[in-house]
Order: structure tokens, then sequence, then C-alpha cells
């Protein structure tokens, strides 16, 4: 049965509205102050007087004109849309690069150890699973190497890990 459109009416006000001020500025407070307040925190802004404690302040300016001076942004100390859009792109790129940290040197069978493993950890979340995470770079984890080169013209399929397949592989890890 379809619903009146008063009906709809009353349902809809009755959802509390999602959207956001923007621009954040000097004197805004809350959880969403909060939050990018830890977001500056972790791509390397520090504030370390008051920390992320909800209220936009003097600290947090500098650290906002900071970010912004530090990626060609417009530099005026207020997070608006450009900036809560390039602060989200830096905080995810960073969490990538910490939960799978690659190696910057060139990996083939044979090979054995944490470097190894790192590789293997990115191949399965990748979902070209070498099998066993074991730190040996034996006849799996060249095929898991051959097979995810395999996606891209750019890269030889030689079951290599060298600089090129790094810089692949970071670009996937960063979009999933």
């Amino acid at each position: 049965m379809l619903e009146s459109s008063q009906s709809l009416k009353n349902r809809a006000s009755q959802v509390p509205s999602t959207f956001l001020r923007l621009p954040l500025k000097i004197g805004d407070r809350g959880p969403f102050v909060k939050e990018v307040q830890e977001d500056l925190i972790r791509a390397g802004f520090p504030l370390p007087k008051y920390g992320a404690d909800g209220i936009f302040g003097e600290e947090t300016e500098r650290a906002v004109m900071a970010f912004q001076k530090q990626y060609g942004l417009h530099i005026d100390g207020l997070v608006g849309r450009e900036t809560l859009t390039k602060l989200t792109e830096v905080v995810k790129s960073k969490l990538y690069n910490e939960e799978f940290p690659l190696p910057n040197k060139v990996l083939k069978r044979g090979d054995t150890g944490e470097d190894v493993k790192m590789v293997q950890r990115a191949l399965k979340h990748l979902n070209f699973d070498p099998k066993d995470i074991d730190g040996i770079y034996g006849k799996k984890t060249e095929n898991a190497v051959r097979r995810f080169q395999s996606m891209y013209a750019a890269l030889k399929d030689d079951g290599i890990y060298g600089p090129n397949t790094r810089k692949f592989m970071k670009m996937e890890l960063q979009q999933k």
C-alpha cells in the first residue's frame, strides 16, 4: 500500500539531520571537530597542547593552516570541503601505508625474511594469495607476484618484486 505524502513528511521530519556545516572554524565544537583533529594528528600535524578535544581553537587553526600550506591548498585555517577532502585522502593513504608497508628493495625466489612476509601479506590482501605468509619467497609467492603483474601492461610478468611492482601494489592497496 502506498503511503500518503503527509505520512512521508512526518517520517522525514523524525530523521535527524546528518549534514554538517562547513567550514569548521574557531569556536566550533563537537564530535566532528574531534574527528578532524584526530585526522590532522594522523596526517602528521600534531596538537600537543590540547589534542583532539573537540574544540576548534587556535592550535587546531594553526595545524589546519600548516596542512593547507603543505598540500598547496588555500591557507585560511578553515576546514571547508577542499581541505576536508584532501585530509581524508592523506589519512587514508597513511593508514594503508602503515597497515601494509612494502619493502623498498628487489625480492625474488630464494629470498627470505620479514620483507618477504610484508609482500606476502599485501598480496593476500589484494586477493593474490601466496598461500603461506612464511617469509619464504618460493614458487607460490613468485606465482602470486606474477599473477599481480599480469594485471598491468606496464609490468613485466617475471615474478620478481621490484620498484615498479611495488608502485602498482601501493596504488592498489590505497584503493582497497
